[in-house]
């Protein structure tokens, strides 16, 4: 008798051990829904966050001559960056897939209509930022029945 309860009290409690922290992860994952964006597998320096219709949008940019410094036999490139947006739906989940297109007008009315490409998670493409002054960055996104837009300003000095 005492071998049975010690078997059945063994499992109880190793049943405990393995229910507890799943449970601990739910209510865990569901706080983390409310919390910023995770930056941490994004490259470039974070520029500017918004929310539209419940999505996250997270714009990076890469100093592309800071990146190619150093490099041999590296052509000259016009554009001076690339800028990156990662987006997330208001469940958290990356989205991946779709159309972005950014409308770059700098200083001097100095227009850039581009493309992205979908790269490391997020959206990508080229752009020229090398005069100073305030640039006014628009995106537009296709994704599914989803059509967002986005709008704000960076400054180079």
């Amino acid at each position: 008798m005492k071998k049975v309860v010690s078997i059945i009290t063994i499992a109880v409690v190793l049943s405990m051990a393995l229910i507890i922290p799943a449970v601990a992860g739910n209510e865990k994952h569901g706080k983390e829904m409310h919390k910023t964006m995770d930056h941490s597998d994004h490259t470039g320096m974070l520029i500017h966050e918004s929310s539209v219709d419940g999505h996250k949008l997270a714009y990076h940019l890469i100093d592309m001559k800071e990146k190619m410094k150093g490099m041999k036999n590296m052509p000259e490139m016009k554009d001076t960056h690339h800028l990156m947006l990662f987006i997330e739906d208001a469940h958290g989940h990356k989205m991946e897939k779709g159309k972005v297109g950014y409308l770059v007008t700098g200083p001097g009315d100095s227009k850039q209509k581009l493309m992205c490409m979908g790269m490391k998670g997020g959206f990508g493409a080229d752009v020229n930022l090398g005069a100073k002054g305030v640039y006014t960055i628009k995106a537009k996104v296709m994704a599914g029945d989803k059509k967002l837009k986005d709008e704000f300003t960076y400054e180079v000095k």
